[in-house]
């Protein structure tokens, strides 16, 4: 796998465009996989931190992307940092980890956003069979709703999603389904910044 980190200047008004529609955001990350034409998953988190005037945009992807067209196009484009790796996991192992994700609740065929802190809790916690892992501390914020908007011929689609971000602890059960849950993703909503899964030693 492949991890990037693509830094922009947020008073640019470009950049401004594109982070407040997460389909603009989608389609400018994919510019970095422009070369291949099947792009298997590209997961992406828009970074809660700022320094100076900069947002950081991180990307998780199972192809190299090359940054040289997102360079050309986007004036507010500052820098790409890309590392390929591999992750090295035993059970046992804690980790501190970072999600923003979609948490959805179906209802009569539609789906719903959670809000509550604790349905936030136990929407995650309800996965841990599933993802090969064990949340022992979970931070969750609601950070609201991301938008977007996506022009089809004469149709348009309009992107409005629930979104929250967990921060926490977790402890490795199953090696194996989390390496894959990694590269998969968590939840809905992975084409428009949801669903990765960061991992990282305490």
């Amino acid at each position: 796998m492949y991890l990037a980190q693509l830094s922009f200047n947020r008073l640019d008004r470009k950049t401004m465009k594109m982070l407040t529609d997460v389909y603009k955001l989608h389609q400018t990350i994919l510019q970095g996989f422009i070369a291949y034409q099947n792009c298997d998953r590209v997961l992406f988190r828009v970074e809660p931190e700022e320094r100076n005037d900069l947002v950081s945009v991180l990307i998780q992807s199972t192809l190299e992307p090359d940054w040289s067209l997102l360079k050309e196009t986007n004036p507010g484009f500052i820098s790409a940092k890309t590392k390929e790796f591999s992750p090295q996991l035993l059970p046992g192992n804690v980790l501190r980890f970072r999600l923003r994700a979609n948490p959805t609740v179906c209802r009569e065929g539609k789906r719903y956003g959670l809000i509550r802190d604790e349905s936030l809790r136990e929407w995650l916690t309800k996965k841990e069979d599933k993802i090969g892992a064990k949340f022992i501390d979970i931070v969750s914020i609601d950070e609201g709703y991301i938008n977007g908007n996506k022009n089809s011929g004469q149709v348009h689609h309009k992107v409005n999603l629930k979104v929250a971000r967990f921060e926490g602890v977790v402890r490795v059960i199953n090696p194996e389904i989390l390496v894959h849950t990694l590269k998969d993703g968590i939840g809905p909503a992975k084409a428009f910044g949801c669903g990765l899964l960061s991992l990282a030693r305490t």
